[in-house]
């Protein structure tokens, strides 16, 4: 531990040395990661967010066509200020200068910084533009954990993630291959990867707007029955962006069961457009035979690992013919679309009895969903929505409304409602990653621009249970609040985050009747970001988490650097990290800077340090190395110190 601070303290006082600079892609994913990882343990739409903030990087949003689906590849931004922009351009003519963005409605300094890596105030696409003819990209990853001597595993400790991507013209191609820890590089007859996957891809200015062959994901609405790629919904006090979007791209992440395989199509004008897709895919599941010798699905099994006998059963075992129809209209004020899809599988499901969770699950071979989606603008109004059922008439619904009375407040609020019955194999519930299902909430929200750089917000969503879950064995509630203020001058960053939670479950008993537990957590966060010079950036973060059932509080103390050298091609990140909870109730979620593609956010509980630094080498502007090297400690009965740590690589190559 000593150690470990006087290496702090080395990079703190040479700082005179250095030159740093944030990448801004970084500096987003590490923000939305930030509030993913806040709420929820797994985070597995930051690869697909990573994915479109490079399109955008190499084919810029041409913000002075005033076109609204053009505009709307800027994700980030809310529906408000989308309409707004368009709006703007279609008075005023020609945006000029970024500056002249902060005259728009909605908009401002700290928005208008987050744009410029992504916009261009020309006519052209990004990569015509700069006149490239052939654009080319390679990434590879190799990490390897410590500590895990596991016989029962077929393959090596090594992780390694390799994608290629090609683009000329209207034309791009690309594969994906991903080997988890433990797995073997290559099995089956012809041998493959164990993750295989690609795709060759057409984007077009006619009425063929873009046909992909291959694996390829989608979302159409508020993505309630098909949504495969990055969520509706972030925080509460920091929603994002809450309407509908239709959508189909290459698949280039790496969930193996959430995507399509097959070919898209997208054809239509400037005011409506037809969407049709087809796929035949093999998906993993746990399988059964029933009394009369009939094998069906137990249940799907979503982790993607295939190191031991049993987990290489359920791969591919499962194959899913999916089907789809979107017609959507674009006006000025008004989108609106129709959506009609059925899956059909290879074997019937049938849900356990005697896991009354369970209940309402698919049974059978076939699951039909149609719904109808809209997003209006009525001056300083935008309200969206979406419906969804099947022929059994279990619905889905969400409806939204933002009010903006002035550019300095806004007011956002969120109704939804999803049947316990409601089955989308490919959907993904608003502020959820999970399958939209037996949930009725409501969400409020507002936004104050308190001060020239002082931002308030707090948002709140009380969510009911209709139906059984995990660790509720009855219908229940829950009550999240949570309250951010943020103050943006130049050089120095603040924002203090406070999280409320209050849920019901059962108490686990091991005897006698389950009793009801209401759980209450308090998270309190402070985040200190200041860069002093150019070439520096530091990051201070302290947190602090109780929960009702515990005696003690979970906290957190860590610093982070980020610098670039003067005269080398050499970037490099730093953070050490203290942190004392009592037990798992009281993890702290700490996003931390990765390979590319590649995605670190440990819960850390007990007692203990995590430390981390990374550096990346770039050479002739055009091929990245980058390499990290992580340790973890954690004291073991008061007296015994644990140690874990993990090597990553990586090579970058963009051409």
């Amino acid at each position: 531990m000593k150690k470990t601070y006087f290496l702090t303290v080395c990079a703190l006082l040479s700082c005179t040395m250095f030159r740093a600079q944030e990448n801004v892609n970084e500096e987003l994913i590490s923000k939305v990661a930030e509030e993913i990882s806040s709420v929820e343990e797994s985070a597995t739409d930051l690869e697909t967010l990573t994915d479109k903030l490079y399109e955008l990087e190499n084919d810029p949003v041409r913000i002075n066509s005033g076109n609204y689906r053009e505009i709307l590849r800027l994700f980030f931004l809310s529906e408000y200020q989308i309409r707004a922009l368009v709006e703007y351009v279609r008075i005023n003519g020609r945006i000029v200068s970024p500056r002249e963005i902060l005259n728009i409605k909605g908009f401002d300094a700290g928005t208008v910084r987050r744009m410029l890596p992504f916009i261009t105030l020309g006519d052209t696409r990004g990569i015509l533009s700069r006149r490239v003819w052939l654009r080319q990209n390679m990434l590879a990853n190799l990490s390897l954990k410590s500590g895990c001597n596991d016989t029962t595993q077929k393959g090596s400790q090594i992780k390694a993630l390799i994608k290629y991507g090609i683009e000329t013209g209207s034309f791009s191609a690309g594969f994906t291959i991903e080997k988890d820890a433990g797995e073997k590089f290559l099995s089956g007859n012809p041998p493959l990867p164990d993750f295989l996957s690609g795709y060759i891809c057409y984007t077009g200015k006619g009425m063929v707007k873009k046909v992909i062959a291959g694996d390829f994901s989608a979302r159409f609405g508020f993505g309630n029955i098909i949504n495969t790629g990055f969520r509706t919904g972030l925080s509460l006090a920091e929603p994002g962006l809450l309407s509908v979007e239709c959508e189909i791209r290459p698949y280039t992440s790496t969930d193996e069961n959430n995507f399509f395989r097959g070919t898209a199509a997208v054809i239509g004008g400037k005011t409506a457009e037809i969407t049709l897709f087809a796929s035949l895919n093999n998906i993993d599941a746990t399988t059964a035979t029933d009394k009369d010798s009939v094998n069906y699905v137990k249940s799907l099994y979503t982790a993607g690992i295939h190191n031991t006998s049993g987990t290489l059963l359920k791969k591919d075992i499962l194959k899913e013919f999916t089907w789809g129809i979107n017609i959507a209209g674009y006006f000025r004020n008004l989108t609106a679309g129709l959506l009609l899809t059925e899956n059909t599988f290879s074997l019937p499901f049938l849900p356990s009895e005697s896991e009354p969770e369970n209940f309402y699950d698919i049974s059978g071979r076939k699951n039909l969903l149609a719904g109808f989606y809209y997003s209006a603008a009525l001056g300083r109004f935008i309200i969206s929505g979406e419906a969804a059922t099947g022929p059994d008439l279990h619905p889905a619904a969400v409806q939204s409304f933002t009010f903006v009375p002035s550019d300095r407040i806004s007011f956002s609020f969120l109704y939804r409602y999803f049947s316990p019955a409601f089955c989308s194999f490919h959907g993904k519930g608003v502020f959820s990653g999970s399958k939209p299902a037996n949930t009725e909430a409501l969400f409020g929200n507002i936004k104050f621009e308190a001060a020239k750089n002082l931002f308030l917000s707090a948002g709140t969503e009380i969510k009911r249970h209709m139906w059984v879950k995990y660790l509720a064995n009855f219908p229940s509630h829950e009550l999240r609040s949570e309250i951010r203020a943020k103050y943006y001058p130049e050089k120095l960053n603040i924002e203090a985050i406070y999280n409320y939670c209050l849920s019901e479950s059962n108490l686990n008993g091991k005897t006698g009747m389950p009793e009801i537990k209401t759980v209450k957590t308090n998270t309190f966060s402070l985040r200190i970001k200041y860069m002093p010079e150019e070439y520096l950036t530091l990051l201070t973060r302290a947190d602090l988490k109780t929960c009702s059932h515990t005696d003690g509080a979970g906290m957190l103390i860590s610093q982070y650097a980020a610098l670039e050298f003067k005269r080398l091609p050499l970037r490099l990140w730093f953070r050490y990290c203290i942190f004392s909870t009592e037990g798992w109730d009281t993890r702290i979620y700490a996003y931390e800077n990765d390979l590319v593609n590649s995605f670190s956010i440990p819960a850390l509980y007990n007692k203990g340090t995590r430390t981390y630094m990374m550096a990346e080498w770039n050479i002739s502007g055009k091929i990245y190395l980058r390499f990290k090297y992580g340790i973890t400690s954690k004291i073991i009965n008061s007296d015994t110190e644990e140690f874990s740590d993990e090597i990553k690589f990586q090579v970058r190559i963009r051409l």
